[in-house]
């Protein structure tokens, strides 16, 4: 079927608003909007037009392509973030867009309380009195504990550790503790490994106040200061509170890493997830998985549906989103397709209550004759990426199979000679899959084959892995490599690099190759 994303493609210039229009509005209709106001000739009143059917207005993406076009306040609003120097801008407007702390760290107290006589807002003016306090805890107790915390977080890494990396008073760790947002300093504290002495304050935290992964995380700041005590008490708290079955696992595997207590093992066993914890307490205890599928029966009868356009796999999205129980498994029938098994195998997951993984291997036409170990690889992370949908789209425009970014792909295109009319041709299996390969060729050779240090770099990029390795983690120590896993301020980072690692175990075995996670972990050291 040869939809509007099929046309577009083949004639990229041919993009009318009232095609876009006849669109409901959705994240496949912004991703419209953003090449439509890309496009060479785009005039102001058209790219009005478009821009009012945007459906999430923040997109990043979209506003810098209309500001380019139209001259109004996202334009304005641009200009100003640029800026500076905060003194010098005339209006309040623009200068609440451009206000940092981090621009306004070097004025001195008269200069910021000049800058808090104009029209910024009350969390900005806020700010602004913290930034002129002393460098003291004891200071920030007329301040909101929320607003304290705020700017704590916000301060730059050279400050806080030369500044307030300082034993924390019973009085004022309860006083940070009234806060909302206490979870985030606590991330801030236990992931910078230089914070050491406000990382000995938290020992002495409330964790029953504390949500399930904020505990976990004080579990762990007490086990790098050698309390495995209050480490067990904080990581039995973290596990009553915990909500899903991979936390629990989590808790579990720390655990037995503890205490060596091998019926944490056994809970293991027991868990119908599929991560790396349970992976690892499966190959501990010799004993082999069952609740995962790799085949699916397929027909070759005709769909309607093309799983290479956003709106199709929209409209099943929409189709299947309020059907439950038994009947999840009356509409696999309708889904049998061969083009439509990744469908097929997202219905049977949900209607086993995700106790059931598909790790299938719909593609194998594009990547079959690459060697097993790079096709675990891809695998491995087109599942987490995409969950095998070819026209998956995420919220920054990332695109298909594999969820390229148009930066990559612009880098990539401009390296093979290649001129991309536009984006949505990445929703093609074929040149999605060939074009991550060069970009996973280039991450295998300087990461030296590494599946997690490459899942990493995929996801947050070559750079931001780089300086957290250098920065001193994967190194030697009793709870490692395991610490430098989960203390990883990048959340997105770190859970990404543990779910393709265990996709990539499992599409190992399935190849029959042999792949001790064990084993692997050990090498991470």
């Amino acid at each position: 079927m040869l939809g509007l994303f099929g046309a577009f493609v083949l004639h990229a210039q041919s993009l009318t608003l009232s095609e876009i229009s006849s669109k409901p509005p959705s994240r496949a209709r912004d991703f419209l909007i953003w090449e439509f106001l890309r496009q060479e000739g785009v005039n102001e009143k058209a790219a009005q037009s478009a821009y009012a059917l945007v459906k999430n207005k923040n997109n990043y993406k979209i506003k810098k392509a209309y500001a380019k076009i139209v001259d109004d306040k996202i334009r304005k609003e641009f200009e100003c973030k640029k800026k500076k120097d905060l003194l010098s801008i005339t209006d309040d407007e623009c200068l609440r867009a451009a206000f940092s702390l981090r621009k306004s760290l070097n004025y001195n107290r008269f200069e910021r309380d000049q800058l808090s006589l104009r029209g910024l807002s009350s969390r900005q003016k806020e700010l602004l009195a913290l930034q002129n306090e002393p460098y003291s805890f004891k200071y920030y107790k007329s301040h909101s504990p929320k607003s304290v915390i705020s700017y704590i977080t916000s301060l730059p890494k050279k400050v806080l550790h030369s500044k307030l990396n300082t034993r924390l008073e019973s009085d004022s760790l309860k006083f940070l503790q009234k806060a909302s947002n206490f979870d985030s300093f606590v991330s801030l504290v236990t992931m910078d490994y230089k914070m050491d002495k406000l990382q000995k304050s938290l020992l002495d935290a409330d964790g029953k106040k504390m949500n399930a992964y904020t505990n976990f995380l004080l579990g762990l700041n007490a086990l790098r200061h050698n309390d495995k005590t209050k480490a067990i008490d904080f990581l039995k708290l973290s596990r009553e509170k915990s909500k899903y079955p991979m936390q629990r696992d989590k808790i579990d595997f720390w655990l037995y890493l503890i205490t060596k207590d091998k019926s944490y093992m056994q809970t293991l066993l027991l868990s119908m997830s599929i991560n790396i914890y349970t992976l690892y307490a499966h190959e501990k205890m010799n004993v082999g998985l069952e609740n995962y599928f790799v085949q699916l029966n397929t027909t070759r009868t005709p769909s309607t549906y093309n799983l290479q356009d956003p709106f199709d796999w929209l409209a099943i999205l929409k189709e299947i989103e309020n059907v439950k129980g038994t009947n999840l498994f009356t509409l696999v029938k309708r889904y049998k397709n061969e083009k439509l098994l990744p469908v097929q195998r997202y219905l049977i997951e949900r209607a086993y209550n995700f106790k059931m993984h598909g790790y299938i291997m719909p593609y194998d036409d594009y990547i079959g004759k690459l060697p097993k170990q790079d096709k675990a690889l891809i695998y491995a992370i087109m599942r987490q990426e995409s969950n095998y949908i070819p026209a998956a789209l995420s919220r920054s425009f990332a695109l298909g199979l594999m969820q390229l970014m148009p930066f990559l792909v612009d880098h990539i295109a401009k390296k093979k000679g290649d001129k991309i009319k536009s984006y949505s041709e990445l929703f093609q299996p074929s040149k999605n899959l060939e074009y991550a390969q060069i970009h996973l060729k280039w991450l295998k050779k300087v990461l030296h084959d590494n599946p997690l240090f490459i899942a990493y770099a995929y996801n947050g990029g070559y750079g931001f892995f780089r300086n957290y390795r250098k920065s001193g983690r994967f190194g030697k120590g009793e709870y490692e490599p395991f610490l430098s896993m989960e203390l990883m301020r990048n959340s997105e980072s770190r859970e990404y690099g543990k779910r393709v690692l265990a996709n990539y175990v499992m599409y190992k075995k399935i190849y029959k190759e042999p792949f001790s996670l064990i084993s692997f972990f050990e090498t991470l050291k």
